[in-house]
């Protein structure tokens, strides 16, 4: 049995829930272990997955869902249920019914994430099976995905890794591009997806660029050309096996102006305030409190409103949080992006975003494949392209 396999199995006999059922592809991705294909962009695809404290957990998918899992190794019971037996996603709800029913959990108490089910689901599975106890259970599963066993962080490494080597790639396309034939930059979006994905990453998620003044907005659709002179921002999220990084980089069109560098250098010298705190033992809102008296003091302009960054695992974008409002103590295990804004000269949007690990001494950098600490100045043809 591995390390997150025995985790989760001690934190649901401590729970006081009799069975965890979880409908959100994170969590059942976590739950499981496995990857589902694309679910997050077919919600009207139901699956779930059901953990009983006692016997082996079970899958509820379509057919076709339950061959890719199968293929990845999954070991407990499969149910498929049949899309065309029921209207929406009553068909999954009939087979949860007779599942909690054939388990003798109808009378006991399940634990279901309340943020990722819809209330009309579990509506009808209530009035399906009314004499069990539903209990709601994202903070468990929100404290139980916090802190990471070293096989996630290798996989959130790797992750990390993919990347920023496909951001780079398609930024040598870029070199020597820009004024003939001249690019789009829907074409330069695309190309960094196809490049993470050619680096072994199993799914990319959040993909935006921003020129020039269209980098003022967080963001803003992929339209227009790359024009000299312009800073760019590249962001992007994307998982290996269900393991997601969350990086952002920044460019600039031909050689940058010294504006242009200071502005950077201002991002960078908030970041390292930000990495002193970043430690065992430090709440997250100290962190964020921190960053906010440095860029006061040193009269950085700072975008406030999102915090400076947050965890990332099994989804993107996840607790803790390095905001005002999140009191969560940084312990070793935790993966967080660290992510702050400030401005350039034309108050576009500057950030340069890692993942890091907190270990016992302070942080780790996961995202490592490159050193981002100057603009990356698309300049012309590199001998590496």
């Amino acid at each position: 049995m591995d390390q997150l396999e025995t985790k989760i199995k001690t934190t649901l006999q401590e729970s006081g829930l009799d069975a965890v059922l979880v409908f959100g592809p994170d969590n059942f991705n976590y739950l499981t272990r496995t990857v589902l294909p694309f679910a997050e962009h077919y919600p009207n695809r139901g699956v779930a997955a059901l953990l009983p404290k006692e016997g082996s957990p079970v899958i509820v998918c379509p057919q076709d869902w339950s061959e890719a899992i199968q293929d990845q190794g999954w070991k407990g019971q499969a149910v498929n249920y049949d899309e065309n037996s029921a209207v929406g996603a009553e068909a999954l709800i009939n087979s949860l019914e007779e599942l909690i029913v054939s388990l003798g959990l109808d009378r006991k108490k399940i634990g279901f994430d309340a943020s990722r089910a819809t209330k009309a689901n579990m509506d009808r599975l209530q009035r399906k099976v009314p004499a069990a106890e539903w209990v709601q259970a994202d903070q468990m599963m929100a404290s139980l995905r916090m802190v990471k066993t070293p096989g996630e962080v290798a996989k959130i490494e790797k992750a990390c890794k993919q990347t920023d080597m496909g951001i780079v790639w398609a930024l040598m396309h870029l070199e020597g591009a820009v004024e003939t034939p001249g690019y789009n930059i829907a074409e330069f979006t695309e190309r960094i997806r196809v490049h993470v994905n050619e680096n072994g990453a199993s799914g990319v998620g959040l993909l935006n660029t921003a020129f020039g003044t269209d980098g003022q907005i967080y963001y803003t659709p992929q339209r227009g050309w790359v024009k000299n002179g312009e800073l760019f921002r590249m962001d992007v999220s994307a998982h290996y096996m269900g393991y997601w990084a969350n990086l952002g980089r920044m460019g600039v069109v031909d050689k940058p102006s010294p504006e242009q560098d200071a502005s950077y250098s201002d991002n960078m010298r908030l970041k390292a305030t930000a990495l002193e705190m970043m430690k065992p033992g430090v709440a997250c809102n100290e962190v964020y409190a921190h960053v906010a008296r440095a860029a006061e003091k040193q009269a950085i302009g700072f975008w406030k409103e999102p915090g400076i960054g947050h965890g990332v695992g099994a989804s993107h974008h996840e607790a803790p949080y390095l905001s005002l409002g999140c009191s969560t103590v940084l312990q070793p295990g935790m993966t967080l992006a660290l992510d702050i804004y400030t401005y350039g000269p034309r108050q576009e949007l500057i950030h340069s975003k890692d993942v890091y690990l907190i270990t016992e001494e302070g942080s780790r950098k996961l995202s490592w494949y490159k050193g981002w600490d100057r603009l990356y100045a698309v300049t012309g043809w590199r001998a590496t392209h």
